[in-house]
């Protein structure tokens, strides 16, 4: 039996974890307590940990119940699996290169949402913009009751527009990112986990459009109190990001945001994953600019 050792970052999610080898294959039984603790606390955090990206997939395929080592053609070493994907400000091509980021889920306003992202840390100098997490389960279980109340049975859309510019308090450095083709839908707002069957608080600023069958001013208000609970400072963990850390979450449970980052600002190059990869289709990138551009 593998000795892990995990240290709890808050009450109600993350955790930090010590003793993991990375290598391809794991032993199971570090796999049960891996897809375990992911399940139970939803984002975990490797510190001083030598990853490339092939261990990267594998463990973020791993932690969503699959078997990279089933079929790896189609999965560890697929064309999509090996493309590696930068969120940089330095790396040419870079993925959310500069600005600020609203809280939100990856790709949350389609059917097949990513269920796991994973950024291990590349370049890093000091000191660079962390990046923030609220889990959306831990917010639907504290909701205070009257709240609970008013958004039970309610449904949400989300998608991709414009609205969430309108939260931005101002701030010209907010990111945008804009795609080809314009998807919705549909969801309640406390929305059943798919795999672990837990109840999260489903909404977001960066991606939710409004409530259904509410006026927009209605609307507006009711999520900004769903907001306001949601992003509490006490809800949050803060990840200050060194060289050789692999932070690995659920996408659906959990929420990311982060503060601006500039290109002349410190070097800050992450090495990003999705689980499952991304299909050719969901694989189109957007394009990034900011609210004041």
């Amino acid at each position: 039996m593998a000795s892990l050792q995990v240290k709890e970052i808050r009450p109600g999610f993350g955790a930090e974890i010590s003793g993991v080898e990375p290598k391809v294959p794991l032993p199971d039984d570090v796999i049960a307590q891996l897809r375990q603790l992911f399940d139970e606390r939803g984002l975990l955090v490797f510190r001083d940990i030598d990853a490339d990206l092939r261990f990267q997939t594998y463990l973020s395929l791993l932690l969503i119940g699959e078997d990279p080592l089933a079929n790896p053609a189609e999965s560890l070493d697929s064309p999509a699996a090996r493309r590696e994907l930068l969120v940089s400000n330095r790396e040419e091509g870079g993925n959310a290169p500069v600005g600020r980021l609203l809280y939100h889920s990856d790709y949350m306003w389609r059917d097949d949402v990513f269920r796991l992202l994973s950024l291990y840390g590349l370049k890093v100098e000091q000191p660079t913009s962390p990046t923030m997490f609220v889990s959306a389960a831990h917010g639907w279980d504290t909701l205070p009751d009257d709240l609970r109340a008013r958004v039970e049975g309610l449904y949400a859309i989300h998608g991709q527009d414009a609205s969430y510019q309108q939260r931005s308090g101002g701030d010209a450095d907010v990111l945008v990112s804009k795609f080809d083709e314009a998807e919705t839908i549909r969801l309640p707002i406390g929305h059943r986990h798919p795999r672990t069957g837990r109840t999260i608080l489903y909404v977001t600023p960066q991606f939710t459009q409004r409530i259904d069958g509410m006026e927009e001013a209605e609307s507006e208000a009711l999520l900004g109190e769903l907001f306001d609970h949601l992003y509490r400072p006490e809800a949050e963990i803060t990840h200050q990001w060194r060289e050789r850390d692999l932070v690995m979450w659920d996408n659906i449970a959990l929420q990311h945001a982060r503060p601006n980052v500039t290109y002349e600002g410190p070097a800050r190059t992450l090495r990003k994953t999705f689980a499952p990869p991304p299909s050719a289709n969901a694989s189109k990138r957007p394009r990034f600019t900011t609210v004041g551009a």
